[in-house]
């Protein structure tokens, strides 16, 4: 829906008809550029201490007195540092900072409820001298943002395996926004502007600050411009005076003095011209002068059998069996029938109210709202077409019953059975799943690194108890948990390894929660 949706907004404006002077501007503009993201905060920061600057480019169609669109090129910079928050503590621990260009191409439809001209008196002499609009449109800007991780020497504060991830990210990208707002143009001389803008431009991306995952995943970033310029119009004024006098089109030449005009008939079946709605086909005066070859009272033009003699109310097709359904379109001609039966007899085998030339399932009673197909796991998908009849599931998966959530991981100091605090909300997240989901239990492995902790399983038994217990501390049933350690025995695997050994022996000081059923 929301594809169809945005294009069709566009096009509004170019399906009310009016009139203005000038049909094309051109306007530039210059103004500032405030983030909103992982990196800064609405309620704390409100995005105005890392202020940058944009400049930007529009040729503006003029539609109607009240709307116009707008094609608009802009470029200018975005940037974030957590450094500029004085709270919460960590911000500042953690101290990510970024530095991103943008490059916009948008189109935008401007609504003025005031309009652009007088509504009274010459609206081409001058424009109204103030004029406030409002901006909705979509398009898209490039980003390319440059990421300082202040990781030199560890950041206890960033998850390791999430900023893994944000670092080997695509982050040169074009990014679907959508900016809306308002703005108030005031009149220059005679038809030229200044204009003060202010618009908010949401995104589709997380990743116009460069991070995401080791951030705030659920957010997407937004950016917001305001913008001062001046506006020219140019082409030539379509409206010099609207005094013109009215001219009458229906006034006729009057007829000779030579004698009485005769009336025109081309297909000479005694039916003028003026008369006939078909001027140049002979017809009956009953059908206001067009042709009925089968002579069964509709004009050939609106009949659809016109060679064969049918009524008025199947548009001139016949019905033998006078049933209401024509027999061109009756598979019983002969038989009268139902409109369900296609015009046969409706048969109903299943007795479930559905007729079988209308029933998915004819041999199979089920609800109409299923085309007469019955739903045996209660799920809200027909059988026919559940891959999973006899458990229930939701219909992203055709039918079939949700797989368990992925593994958890908690991560801990060396030698320690403490977890490292980045790690309270992967923790919060696995008591939420199980709240959530009474049919899911939990087994919790421990693990140690093989260089430094060695293979005993004494601390991964350790590390294990501690998550384990703290999930009973938050109301998860202990009949619901198992807990193990395993020492250095399941080093990670392959896929999930990097290239700094250092990095890999943190992966391993771990422990995974794996939920089943």
């Amino acid at each position: 829906m929301k594809k169809i949706f945005l294009p069709l907004l566009l096009c509004l404006p170019a399906c009310i008809f009016g009139q203005v002077p000038f049909k094309w501007d051109v306007d530039c503009a210059l103004g500032i550029t405030s983030y909103q993201g992982d990196l800064d905060a609405l309620k704390v920061n409100a995005g105005f201490r890392e202020i940058k600057y944009s400049a930007s480019l529009s040729l503006r169609r003029n539609i109607t007195n009240n709307f116009a669109v707008r094609l608009n090129a802009m470029a200018g910079k975005i940037a974030g540092d957590d450094r500029n928050f004085s709270e919460p503590a960590w911000r500042i621990r953690r101290g990510i900072s970024f530095e991103s260009p943008i490059i916009e191409f948008t189109a935008m439809n401007e609504y003025y409820p005031l309009g652009m001209y007088p509504t009274k008196g010459k609206i081409a002499r001058s424009r109204n001298a103030f004029a406030p609009y409002v901006v909705l449109g979509v398009g898209w800007a490039y980003s390319s943002p440059k990421v300082d991780w202040n990781d030199k020497n560890g950041n206890e504060e960033i998850n390791p395996v999430l900023a893994d991830l944000d670092k080997k990210a695509k982050l040169n990208k074009l990014n679907v926004v959508i900016p809306m707002g308002a703005g108030f143009r005031f009149r220059l001389k005679d038809h030229s502007t200044f204009k003060l803008e202010a618009l908010l431009r949401p995104s589709f991306s997380d990743y116009l600050d460069g991070i995401s995952l080791a951030g705030n995943p659920e957010k997407k970033d937004w950016y917001f411009t305001a913008q001062i310029g001046v506006t020219y119009p140019f082409a030539k004024n379509k409206i010099k005076n609207r005094n013109i006098a009215k001219h009458n089109d229906e006034e006729k030449a009057k007829p000779g003095k030579a004698g009485k005009e005769i009336a025109s008939d081309l297909d000479k079946d005694g039916i003028p011209d003026a008369e006939d709605d078909c001027p140049t086909d002979p017809g009956v005066r009953s059908l206001k002068g067009c042709p009925d070859r089968d002579k069964d009272g509709v004009a050939d033009s609106q009949d659809k059998c016109p060679d064969t003699p049918g009524v008025a109310t199947l548009s001139g097709c016949p019905d033998k069996d006078n049933d209401g359904i024509a027999d061109d379109d009756d598979e019983c001609p002969d038989t009268p029938g139902t409109a369900a039966g296609r015009g046969c007899p409706a048969t109903d085998m299943d007795k479930d109210g559905v007729p079988d030339a209308d029933d998915r399932c004819p041999d199979k009673a089920g609800p109409i709202a299923f085309g007469g197909c019955p739903d045996s796991d209660k799920d809200g998908i027909a059988d026919i077409d559940d891959d999973c009849p006899d458990a229930a599931g939701p219909v992203a998966r055709k039918g079939c019953p949700e797989l368990p959530p992925p593994d958890k991981a908690i991560y801990f100091a060396v030698s320690k059975s403490d977890w490292f605090r980045t790690s309270d909300e992967t923790l919060d997240e696995v008591v939420e799943i199980l709240k959530k989901d009474s049919s899911l239990k939990a087994n919790i492995d421990g693990h140690t690194d093989s260089a430094s902790e060695g293979a005993e399983t004494g601390l991964s038994d350790l590390r294990a108890k501690k998550v384990c217990d703290y999930l009973l501390s938050q109301g998860i049933d202990a009949s619901r948990l198992q807990y193990a350690g395993f020492g250095d025995s399941r080093p990670i695997g392959k896929k999930f390894m990097s290239d700094d050994p250092q990095l890999n022996k943190q992966l391993n000081r771990r422990v995974e929660v794996r939920f089943y059923r």
